[in-house]
């Protein structure tokens, strides 16, 4: 569950309540950050300008040097890291200063150029929003193939931390961006990133309607992507393929979109959740109704290229790290457990997808995109009688009795009949009564029938997995499946829907009988259109 204030846990099943969504869409070409050769007219020993474009849009923190004025014996700032020690986020620092009035004496110029021509929407620029500073006059110049100008930007007297040009840019190979003042006297100039589009914000009237789809699949076949579904008012057309200077012709698969789903606190002020790592896979605008529908899925949809194994790995750590890298993803986490259990890897060729399922399997684990846009590699635990938000806090002082005490998200996770439309639907899902696991032994393929002991009658099912090398290693996971498996009963609710909620987190569902049977999440929709409601599905024993 997504930490959020007490005054949300109040207010989200408040009888009464108020509802927020926006969708912030990155309109960006994303082609150019890896095409972009960075030089600049001066910089910075601190200076670290391939950083530029790396998509990072604020510092780590404001770092102290001697500029007058500046560096305040508050606490706030840190000693710049040596040039190479850290990855600490710094971006371009000019190397001079600019005087009593800041101008600087020789104009700080920044350049990028591309080895292809590329197209956006404009530029966004990104300053010191940590220490409030920005440059007031500067000039922005894109240039096509032979230094050939196609627009420019003449900017004076800015006093904004992000600056956001928008103008279609047509085939550029070159930009420039020239400071010529700065917002106070005696400093460097400083740009943390640099954005090859624009960035959208809808909400409000402007965002007709959102869904959004999270699914968690620990034992199937494949690793199901999230998706968000959003329709946006287009009565400016700026979305209609015909416009000439409008946004379609700058759209591009693999935008990146974030979603945030907000509850009043108090009046007028929203608390969001936000799900990051979303990736633009389909538009299309309806001109009658004058709305544009975007489609966005969470990074598995773009892992069907093929992986092919190179060197030979001992563990399964290793080889999710490889599959990983070698995928593109670039924000993840593995669990060190898996540096425990031992592989032969993929001996054919697979894709990025299914060698990450099968990674899930052999080391029982489930693999999923968090709201932050991670990929989470973690051994799943199966849900029992020990599986629960009741921590126990160790023996008391006094007495030597141990106390349980209840997770503090209690209220969250309890879906009650004050929040449902509908009684909650439960139904059984097919029990497993034999499971044939394939064991890749020197290459070989062998199988092996484990039965479910629990279960006369029941459904075969299969399992192979070049991952799996040993009859031991069956054995395990055979039973691990087997004990998923009798998890059979299924509950859909119809309700108002929490956006904290994620799906593996276990919750209680009321029902006429009073059973209060725990049951994991597994699917969570979203939906809102101008008040939030959706439907939670979870999995638990009978």
């Amino acid at each position: 569950m997504i930490e959020v204030s007490r005054d949300f846990k109040q207010a989200v099943y408040a009888p009464i309540r108020k509802t927020a969504a926006k969708v912030i869409f990155e309109i960006l070409d994303n082609a150019a950050y890896a095409d972009a050769v960075i030089s600049a007219n001066s910089e910075a020993k601190i200076s670290k300008k391939g950083q530029l474009v790396n998509k990072v849009r604020n510092m780590t923190h404001k770092y102290a040097t001697f500029e007058q004025d500046y560096f305040k014996l508050d606490g706030s700032f840190r000693i710049p890291p040596p040039p190479g020690e850290d990855d600490s986020e710094l971006g371009w620092w000019s190397g001079d200063l600019c005087g009593a009035d800041g101008v600087f004496a020789v104009p700080q110029v920044v350049t990028f150029t591309f080895d292809e021509p590329h197209d956006s929407m404009g530029l966004t620029i990104h300053f010191d929003a940590l220490t409030n500073e920005h440059a007031t006059d500067f000039d922005i110049i894109a240039y096509s193939a032979g230094d050939t100008l196609i627009a420019s930007e003449t900017v004076r007297g800015n006093n904004a931390n992000v600056y956001v040009w928008v103008r279609g840019l047509d085939a550029y190979e070159k930009i420039e961006i020239i400071i010529r003042k700065w917002a106070k006297p005696f400093r460097r100039a400083r740009i943390v990133e640099i954005d090859f589009g624009v960035f959208q914000v809808y909400e409000g009237d402007k965002l007709i309607k959102v869904n959004l789809i999270e699914q968690m699949n620990v034992v199937g076949d494949t690793l199901p992507a999230n998706e968000i579904k959003f329709t946006i008012d287009n009565s400016d057309k700026n979305f209609n393929i015909l416009n000439p200077i409008g946004f379609y012709r700058f759209l591009k698969e693999r935008q990146e979109l974030t979603m945030g789903i907000g509850i009043e606190i108090e009046e007028n002020v929203f608390e969001y959740v936000t799900t990051k790592g979303y990736y633009l896979t389909d538009w299309q605008s309806d001109e009658g109704a004058l709305t544009t529908t975007f489609t966005a899925r969470n990074i598995f949809e773009l892992l069907e290229k093929e992986y092919l194994q190179s060197g030979a790995f001992e563990k399964l750590y290793d080889l999710a790290e490889d599959i990983l890298i070698k995928a593109g993803v670039t924000y993840f986490k593995i669990d060190e457990k898996l540096k425990e259990i031992p592989t032969k890897g993929f001996l054919e060729k697979i894709t990025f997808r299914k060698a990450l399922q099968c990674i899930g399997i052999a080391s029982k684990s489930a693999i999923y995109q968090n709201r932050d846009g991670v990929l989470i590699i973690k051994p799943f635990v199966i849900l029992d009688e020990s599986t629960s938000y009741i921590y126990f806090a160790g023996p008391d002082m006094f007495t030597g009795m141990t106390t349980p005490t209840v997770y503090s998200g209690y209220d969250m996770l309890n879906i009650t009949f004050d929040n449902v439309y509908s009684e909650p639907q439960i139904k059984l899902d097919k029990l497993i009564q034999s499971l044939v696991m394939t064991v890749y032994v020197s290459g070989v393929k062998e199988e092996h029938t484990f039965m479910n002991t629990d279960v006369k009658e029941g459904a075969s099912m299969k399992c192979d997995n070049p991952l799996i090398n040993s009859v031991g290693h069956a054995a395990d996971i055979a039973q691990w499946i087997i004990d998923e498996s009798n998890l059979r009963a299924l509950y859909q609710v119809n309700w108002r829907q929490n956006p904290a909620l994620e799906c593996g987190d276990i919750v209680i569902i009321e029902d006429s009988f009073g059973t209060e049977k725990q049951s994991r999440i597994t699917k969570q929709e979203f939906e809102f259109a101008g008040y939030l409601s959706g439907k939670t599905e979870t999995k638990g024993g009978v």
